[in-house]
């Protein structure tokens, strides 16, 4: 994906820790990304229609100019395209949730006026600056959320 992703790698959290202990009793551990990338689909859905950041902070609102020239007042809602291109890509190994969309990480991460350049007019690409609205990430109930799905694996018997 080349627009903005989360990226949960092995390390020394809790969720780190179980995923360790998890891939180490099931070698391939597709099944149990498949339901925390499904579950973190639900969760950004939900960040969308609350207007809120993985930690709860509200989005930056839109600017008078912004609202003059856009069609609604939706904040990262003009058509759905962004929400609407949420995905999950999943391994025996990885699970990346995002967006394609190169504006993905415009939107996530902000972006200053002019830093992707001028039109052929000569005009600010963008024409002024962007805050960040994370919408990507994990909140504390997310991984508290993401704990139970693996730990709901790790107490299953193992299938022989």
């Amino acid at each position: 994906m080349a627009g903005a992703m989360l990226d949960v790698t092995l390390d020394t959290s809790q969720i780190g820790s179980a995923l360790e202990e998890l891939a180490r009793r099931l070698g391939d551990l597709a099944t149990p990304f498949n339901d925390i990338g499904e579950y973190l689909h639900q969760s950004t859905d939900e960040r969308f229609q609350r207007k809120v950041a993985p930690d709860g902070s509200p989005w930056a609102p839109l600017s008078a100019v912004t609202l003059a020239t856009k069609k609604g007042t939706g904040i990262l809602r003009e058509k759905g395209t962004l929400q609407d291109t949420l995905r999950k890509q999943v391994t025996s190994n990885e699970l990346a949730f995002g967006t394609d969309r190169p504006y993905g990480a415009v939107h996530q991460f902000g972006q200053k006026k002019g830093a992707s350049g001028k039109t052929g007019k000569g005009s600010s690409i963008p024409w002024g600056d962007i805050p960040a609205r994370g919408y990507l990430g994990l909140s504390a109930d997310d991984e508290t959320e993401v704990l139970f799905i693996i730990h709901e694996y790790l107490l299953a018997p193992l299938k022989e």
